[in-house]
């Protein structure tokens, strides 16, 4: 998967677990707080793109991630 499509991706899982953020602007340096989104919601969020892609985010390379960018990659690496 390219950057744009899992950018696209967790955009989606946003929209779908989180409504009210649905319209965020994000970059890749953005952080989850930034965003206004909760350890709880990123979970969802994570929860949300595994399921879609039939991966497993492992939480000990999930729990550390606080930019978007940094959860690219972790995605990319187990797409």
């Amino acid at each position: 998967m390219t950057e744009d499509e899992v950018m696209n991706l967790i955009r989606e899982a946003i929209a779908s677990v989180a409504p009210e953020h649905g319209n965020l602007s994000m970059e890749m340096t953005s952080t989850l707080g930034e965003l206004g989104i909760s350890s709880i919601t990123a979970l969802e969020i994570a929860g949300y793109i595994e399921e879609k892609l039939n991966i497993r985010l492992p939480d000990d390379e999930l729990a550390p991630l606080n930019t978007i960018g940094g959860l690219v990659q972790l995605i990319r690496r187990h797409a």
